[in-house]
């Protein structure tokens, strides 16, 4: 079957305008969009243990019992780990026995004690300095505390030697699967995993080089980060794989997977020169499917490689290692890759497309801390953005993002109330595209070549790239930024229009734009207008809104038949034309608004049943509706005709179809035709 992104329809010199005779998109687009998203959020929620359960929204995706403070740990730096592993899936009380060698320097003069993650399902055997034992290292709560005597100053470094041995458990940064004839042995660590299989800084803001050593059954191929420096037969059954990368990686990015491998390779033509080898780890039965689709990698660097920077991992390699988990994990130049999304039909190459842009943002530049996270996943989700815009043309990067945008995302994009959740992402992406319209695509680009120049193998925060997008554009950004990065929701806009005719064959257009959200307000945005003119093409112009009710008077040339606010979707809002007269009349300074009011609903949370009041100031049509944190309308609770009065209406946690929802958090609306409101509801079984 033909790739939907066939190399040939690829349109890679598109940066900022429609590509001519861009292809047309697939006839399943929007739902490949979908099922693409479901894949990688969906997973993203889930511990990737076998049979373990969904992460509680609002947490971390690890249950690592204890971490060390920032005091205990900021104080050095991590240089270079070497992690030596013998792996035994069959040896229930041991399937790990290592020793981990760690070059740490002191930052602070007077250095006495190296405070490294390890987990409670390791059991730590002894730990040297220098070759010199340690016996007052202690192992506790998941902490390995070592003093140091004599102590560090400023500069200086330490090598310090521990070993280990354990079995993963309940643990999940390391885990086992058993459906295949050969289990496959693979680690995912994000985002503080690293310490259920091996002794380390476990924070994503401390970079070292890396190598691996794993010695396993003659019968395992293992796949690791960088270049394999070489497999030794052992002469017991066991090889040893020898693994090594100069670049400098975050704990969580260090990452093997072991199982009988079929290794297949291609290459790629770096655009500043050099061949890079890309090579696919994958189970024999997915070999087929896997040839097929991963023909869609090269095109994805091509775009990338324009848009951003080159290949950050350009002197060792890239490609997939195929794993028993539903979605993906950018490990640095060699991404997890689920074993569901080989399907030989290109139908998952968004996720694909996502890992390989995490080696820019994410791997290349790693958000400093988890309240960042959106500095990896919403620029990764942008990254499939302008991948389908080098492939399918602008329209349907316009499209894709109108794919992915929601009526309601929980909580703030900085800081989320959980890791992983489509505000991250899906919010974070759309930051990004808003950022466009804002700035423009050729600064956008700009900014992003200079983060990451200026954080190359670093860490960097939220607060930096503003101060960065800021210097590029010239100007202070914050008004842009601090609404959409650390508060919850969007604007919802109601605006009306008139238009009076002038001398001189022109038009004086009136248009009042009035924001009705019930979180922050004002939100301060361009808005683009398309003013439709009899016999003449359109024409654009910009207001700029940024108080909650502001009328605009705008001279057109010729004569004015319609106003569309913000024609291509560059803000992430909803817009509702009301007649002039019911949102401002004569008067456009006293509106009429506020009709419909939504109260709290009691009790909340519930189950089975909540009750959820409304008040209306005046008879009007209203729908109260509730809806999930997709966007997707659940149930319709009323629509039609409402007096004046007092109402209530009561939701039992069912659907359209009737049949149960599933726990979790879910948004009501009311809507009239003068006013909307939205509450969170939060249904517990």
């Amino acid at each position: 079957m033909l790739p939907i992104f066939a190399p040939a329809a690829l349109h890679l010199t598109l940066l900022a305008t429609p590509a001519p005779q861009a292809p047309a998109l697939p006839p399943d687009f929007a739902e490949r969009i979908r099922a693409n998203h479901q894949k990688l959020r969906s997973h993203h929620r889930t511990v990737p243990a076998s049979g373990a359960s969904p992460a509680p929204p609002g947490a971390l995706i690890h249950g690592s019992s204890a971490s060390a403070s920032s005091a205990e740990q900021d104080d050095f730096d991590a240089l270079h780990y070497s992690i030596n592993l013998a792996i035994d899936p069959w040896n229930w009380s041991s399937q790990i026995d290592g020793f981990v060698i760690a070059t740490v320097a002191s930052k602070v003069a007077g250095l006495d004690e190296i405070v490294l993650d390890l987990n409670r399902n390791m059991e730590l055997d002894n730990v040297q300095r220098d070759g010199t034992p340690v016996p007052a290292a202690a192992h506790e709560s998941s902490l390995v505390r070592i003093p140091l005597d004599p102590k560090l100053e400023v500069g200086e470094s330490t090598v310090l030697r521990l070993r280990y041995h354990g079995s993963p458990g309940d643990y999940n940064g390391f885990g086992i699967d058993w459906g295949r004839s050969t289990p496959v042995v693979w680690t995912l660590s994000e985002p503080s995993g690293s310490r259920d299989w091996w002794p380390c800084k476990d924070v994503p803001n401390d970079k070292a080089t890396v190598d691996m050593t794993v010695r396993m059954d003659e019968q395992f191929l293992v796949g690791s980060n960088g270049l394999l420096q070489g497999i030794d037969d052992n002469g017991d059954g066991t090889r040893t794989h020898r693994w090594s990368t100069d670049y400098l990686l975050p704990p969580y990015l260090v990452a093997i997977t072991a199982t009988d491998f079929i290794l297949f390779e291609d290459s790629y033509e770096l655009r500043e020169g050099g061949t890079l080898p890309l090579v696919y780890y994958t189970y024999p039965e997915s070999e087929d499917d896997a040839r097929e689709d991963v023909t869609a990698i090269p095109g994805m660097f091509q775009v990338f490689e324009s848009e951003w920077l080159p290949y950050p991992f350009a002197a060792e390699k890239y490609g997939h290692m195929e794993f028993p988990w539903g979605g993906a994990m950018e490990h640095a130049t060699l991404s997890s890759y689920g074993t569901d999304l080989y399907t030989g039909t290109h139908y998952y190459d968004w996720i694909a497309a996502h890992e390989l842009a995490h080696q820019w943002w994410g791997d290349l530049v790693t958000c400093a801390t988890w309240e960042d996270i959106w500095l990896n996943e919403g620029f990764a989700t942008y990254g499939e953005a302008i991948w389908t815009e080098g492939t399918l043309g602008y329209e349907a990067y316009l499209e894709y993002l109108r794919e992915i945008r929601s009526p309601f995302f929980e909580g703030p994009i900085y800081d989320p109330d959980y890791t992983f959740n489509s505000t991250v992402y899906d919010k974070g992406g759309w930051l990004l595209h808003m950022l466009r319209g804002v700035v423009g695509k050729e600064t956008l680009v700009a900014i992003f070549q200079e983060w990451g120049t200026r954080y190359s193998y670093a860490a960097a925060t939220t607060a930096q790239f503003v101060e960065l997008a800021s210097e590029i554009a010239g100007e202070d950004l914050s008004w842009f930024f601090d609404p959409w990065l650390y508060h919850e929701g969007r604007p919802d806009y109601d605006y009306a229009w008139k238009v009076t005719p002038i001398a001189g064959d022109s038009s004086q257009v009136e248009l009042q734009i009035v924001q009705t959200q019930s979180n922050y307000s004002p939100y301060q945005m361009p808005i683009q207008l398309r003013l439709s003119r009899a016999g003449q093409d359109s024409e654009m112009q910009t207001v700029m809104n940024s108080l909650e009710d502001e009328l605009f008077t705008l001279r057109v040339a010729g004569e004015v038949t319609g106003l569309e606010p913000d024609p291509e979707d560059y803000i992430l809002a909803s817009f509702h034309l009301r007649p002039w007269t019911s949102i401002g009349g004569d008067s456009p300074d006293s509106p009429a608004r506020g009709v419909a009011q939504l109260g709290a609903a009691q009790p909340n949370p519930f189950n089975p049943h909540t009750s959820i009041p409304v008040a209306m100031e005046a008879a009007a049509q209203a729908t109260l509706a509730v809806y999930d944190v997709g966007g997707r309308m659940v149930r319709q609770l009323h629509q039609g005709w409402l007096p004046a009065g007092a109402h209530r209406f009561t939701w039992d946690g069912r659907n359209e179809a009737g049949a149960p929802s599933t726990s979790g958090v879910y948004l009501v609306r009311l809507e009239s035709d003068r006013s909307r409101e939205d509450r969170r509801i939060v249904l517990l079984k």
